[in-house]
């Protein structure tokens, strides 16, 4: 009987945390990703430059990464139930305001809103699983949750391409705030209250742990990699990987939105095949840091497809894009090894900021790149536009894997 209970407990649990924290995750992901396909429409429908498009974009990613401060504290002080229901029906107002917005000021609003009301997604969703499940479970469930997301992304593809062939992409997204608001009215009224345990720290030794997060040393050589890969992952394929694909593959709007859809579903399959991988190469003693820099370095080797002048390496680029481009989350586990346990809260929202911040900062820098070359056509711009652009890219993310590789004479790993 009691084991029936339990079960029963644990499927209860299952279908109230993990059902509303990842439909959360999933609208998160949809909103980062959606630009992909809503671009020719943005640049025709606003008469939008290159630059206008990156940095339209890019706000979210911006506001996103600016918020992970505060995000920590806010999660500590009121649990995730609460602030992630309320910042769901900020993510919903701020899609409004982009689905009504008439020029570019008002979209960018709506955009930065969005960024904030999407930026503890993830971060709510596994401080939930780690307050009702027991840790042996953690790293499915997380798994799940992220699972959740890259479905946020496949819908943000052919789908998305598919709907916007029977309505516009403002009815679109005014379909989307009222789902988002129903998302976060879920998530407040089924998922369960479980309070964090407060600290005793003030906010002063709060803010002292901070600091030292950002001055561990696995951080510093870990941060800019991150940024850089998953950061460039992220500009890629919430915006460029489509302009790229029309401009430079010559591919149309379906066929657009179908290579996007591929990547996405090697996407999250690669979420399970990264955590399987080490764990199997655990066993024969093959820690994080080499799974991290062999990976990565297979990862910026397909991104040199995107130096060629045709689409010729697409499916190189896009299947790096897809299955290589994930194991840089293994950076979480390996953080988590080498910090103190009070720290690993700001640890993982610090590690959010640097890949936003970065992911920002690429996605804008490629429009303005872009942008120094006269378009051939409206809002179609020359293959070697894109060339220099992405070289640019690939030099950042080789710099930050070398930084990776040379810790030089600094101190060992703090433990």
């Amino acid at each position: 009987m009691e084991g029936s209970q339990h079960q029963t407990l644990t499927w209860r649990l299952a279908w109230t945390v993990l059902v509303p924290f990842g439909v959360g995750f999933f609208f998160s992901n949809y909103y980062r990703s959606m630009n992909a396909v809503l671009s020719p429409r943005l640049m025709s429908d606003l008469q939008l430059t290159a630059t206008n498009l990156g940095l339209l974009t890019s706000v979210y990613l911006f506001t996103t990464a600016l918020f992970q401060l505060p995000l920590g504290l806010l999660m500590d002080r009121y649990g995730p139930r609460r602030v992630q229901a309320a910042l769901m029906a900020l993510a919903s107002a701020g899609v409004l305001i982009f689905a009504i917005g008439r020029d570019l000021s008002v979209l960018m609003v709506g955009r930065a809103i969005m960024g904030i009301g999407a930026a503890g997604a993830l971060m709510t969703s596994f401080q939930a699983v780690m307050l009702w499940f027991p840790t042996q479970r953690w790293p499915l469930l997380n798994g799940i949750i992220l699972s959740a997301g890259g479905l946020g992304a496949l819908v943000a593809t052919l789908p998305t391409e598919l709907v916007l062939h029977v309505t516009d992409w403002r009815h679109l997204m005014l379909g989307a705030a009222v789902a988002s608001l129903a998302a976060g009215a879920l998530i407040f009224g089924v998922a369960p209250e479980r309070m964090v345990e407060r600290a005793s720290a003030t906010l002063r030794e709060q803010l002292r742990g901070v600091v030292r997060v950002y001055g561990n040393r696995l951080f510093l050589r870990i941060a800019p990699l991150y940024a850089m890969t998953v950061g460039g992952n992220f500009a890629f394929q919430g915006l460029w990987a489509g302009p790229w694909l029309k401009d430079v593959a010559h591919l149309s709007s379906s066929q657009v939105a179908r290579s996007l859809l591929v990547v996405t579903v090697l996407q999250t399959i690669g979420y399970v095949l990264v955590g399987w991988l080490a764990g199997v190469l655990g066993k024969r003693g093959i820690g994080l840091l080499q799974i991290i820099g062999t990976g990565t370095f297979l990862f910026i080797v397909t991104q040199a497809g995107l130096l060629l002048p045709t689409g010729q390496a697409r499916w190189v680029v896009l299947l790096g894009m897809g299955l290589l481009a994930n194991i840089n989350l293994l950076s979480y586990p390996l953080l988590a090894q080498n910090l103190p346990s009070g720290l690993m809260g700001r640890a993982n929202t610090a590690l959010n900021f640097f890949v936003f911040l970065g992911a920002f900062f690429l996605q804008y820098a490629v429009g303005a790149l872009i942008d120094l070359f006269e378009p051939v056509a409206p809002t179609t711009y020359p293959p070697h536009a894109y060339q220099m652009a992405f070289a640019v890219i690939v030099a950042l993310q080789a710099a930050s894997w070398i930084w990776f590789l040379m810790p030089g004479k600094r101190k060992p790993i703090e433990a």
